[in-house]
């Protein structure tokens, strides 16, 4: 999961400064150095609240450091020292201001190199390895949210956000350590070359992928757009070996699945990347040429879903919605202010009744889709209450390739509340429905006094944050019965008008 969890987030680009001091490190030394000044300068100027540098420093240090047992840092007021086996091997002065993140991360960097002169330990480390010891750390002391993403990763995060060279097939290693194909994009060079769902994967350009982890089949599948690759492939409805030549082509993965249950549409909506409004839209176009008049409702399926990019979030709620308030973000930075609005006058599915699908996996982009559409009486949400993560995440692109994933503001749904912590209430909590053939107008104002009161809060305890997560508890599972109360709902006009209205709020009306 961690590998396709996909951030909601703004790209900031940055450019990697130079030694504060003027100091030339060892060459070895210089991807730690710029990574932590770059780092600290994103973490001062964006982080959705003031950092205190200080405690920032120690803790980034340790993980730094935590391969040699014999180092340690003594933090008095006006010192930082570096000790191994109780002898000092280096020291700074402290700087005075715990907000001043240029000047620690430059203090930090002195303790590094001087630390990895005097370690053998430490000169054995790869230095990315140190580089993700010491962000990790760091990030930890931020928030839930925040996070660091060596290069390996990040490369994988640019590639689901934004798509990149590839054949376009979905890949999973078995119990077995077979490498199967689970999914072939449409249209992709994979599809194009004869690639099935099913086929073994025995070997890419000749190079043996058995026994391989999973990361070596994905890289070898990566490349640049139109270079040659070839897949041999074991298709056991055949009992053949095959090998089939291809060229890379641009792939962004596939975010959008349509299913057709009778008169319902059923579009599932996994992620949120570059490509996802674009692959709705002609998702919803299939459905109404597949389905035509016959067209009762749509189920939009997010459960499981991490989120993604925000701009994606504001362009699929705008596919639904036809003006007026979608979100509106606010953090410490000035340009963390925004209030994003729909200006859609004419929405791609009409005034069409839809049902979003939530549980305890659903997060971030998912999360903005499925408040918009309920604060605003757009849809009906069916499930369990969500993740919870109602915060913007800026992704900050660093000096070694990596990514650091930085907290920047919050979320607040067009009713004013925030769900970070929190989550998104459904309207119908399936657990407390016991079938579709019992759903009725119990089942919907069951949960109304308490969608009231979640919506109401501003800035709830975390007492009270545990105590409303009890009323419908996350779940990770995707049962068949949110999809079959989903259908009874929308087939049930008067009662999925009920509905809406039980979580509609003027407030959320205003255009």
């Amino acid at each position: 999961m961690a590998a396709c969890l996909v951030v909601s987030c703004a790209t900031f680009p940055d450019t990697p400064s130079s030694q504060a001091d003027g100091r030339s490190p060892a060459a070895g030394d210089v991807g730690i150095e710029r990574v932590v000044l770059q780092a600290y300068r994103a973490i001062g100027d964006r982080h959705l609240y003031e950092p205190n540098f200080r405690n920032l420093s120690v803790e980034a240090y340790r993980g730094f450091a935590s391969n040699d047992s014999t180092l340690m840092l003594e933090a008095s007021e006006t010192t930082l020292t570096v000790k191994r086996d109780g002898k000092e091997i280096v020291s700074r002065p402290a700087p005075s201001d715990p907000t001043d993140g240029r000047a620690w991360g430059s203090t930090l960097t002195e303790l590094m190199a001087g630390s990895i002169d005097a370690s053998p330990a430490l000169q054995q480390v790869d230095r990315q390895m140190l580089i993700r010891q010491a962000m990790t750390a760091t990030t930890k002391q931020l928030d839930r949210n925040s996070r660091y993403a060596d290069p390996d990763e990040a490369r994988d995060n640019r590639f689901q956000r934004d798509g990149g060279g590839g054949v376009g097939i979905t890949v999973e290693r078995t119990e077995d350590k077979k490498i199967l194909i689970r999914a072939v994009q449409e249209g992709a060079p994979a599809a194009k070359a004869g690639i099935q769902i099913g086929d073994q994967i025995l070997a890419i350009d000749s190079d043996s992928m058995i026994d391989r982890p999973l990361s070596d089949v994905v890289a070898k599948l990566r490349g640049a757009v139109g270079a040659p690759v070839t897949m041999t492939v074991l298709r056991p409805s055949q009992g053949a070996e095959l090998t089939l030549p291809m060229k890379r082509g641009r792939i962004v993965p596939t975010t959008v699945v349509y299913e057709r249950r009778g008169d319902v549409a059923l579009i599932h909506l996994t992620g949120f990347n570059t490509a996802t409004t674009d692959n709705l839209r002609a998702a919803l176009d299939k459905a109404k040429a597949d389905i035509g008049k016959d067209l009762v409702g749509i189920i939009i399926d997010m459960r499981s879903n991490r989120g993604g990019l925000l701009d994606q979030a504001q362009s699929v709620s705008e596919v639904f919605i036809a003006d007026g308030m979608i979100f509106s973000t606010n953090g410490r930075h000035p340009d963390s202010k925004r209030t994003y609005r729909s200006s859609n006058g004419r929405p791609a599915t009409g005034q069409l009744p839809i049902v979003v699908l939530m549980n305890g996996g659903s997060a971030s982009a998912a999360e903005i889709v499925a408040a918009a559409l309920q604060d605003r009486g757009r849809a009906v949400v069916i499930g369990t209450t969500s993740y919870g993560k109602g915060t913007v995440q800026t992704v900050v692109r660093l000096a070694n390739e990596g990514e650091l994933i930085l907290t920047w503001s919050r979320l607040q749904a067009p009713s004013g509340y925030t769900w970070n912590e929190l989550g998104v209430l459904p309207n119908i909590c399936t657990s407390k429905v016991g079938g579709a053939s019992k759903l009725g107008v119990a089942s919907v104002d069951s949960n109304q006094s308490s969608l009231m009161r979640w919506h109401a809060l501003r800035n709830p305890t975390p007492q009270e944050v545990t105590d409303l997560r009890k009323i419908c508890p996350p779940g990770e599972a995707a049962p068949e019965a949110d999809v079959d109360l989903a259908v009874q709902l929308l087939r049930d006009r008067a009662l999925y008008a009920h509905a809406v209205q039980s979580a509609t709020f003027q407030a959320a009306a205003r255009p």
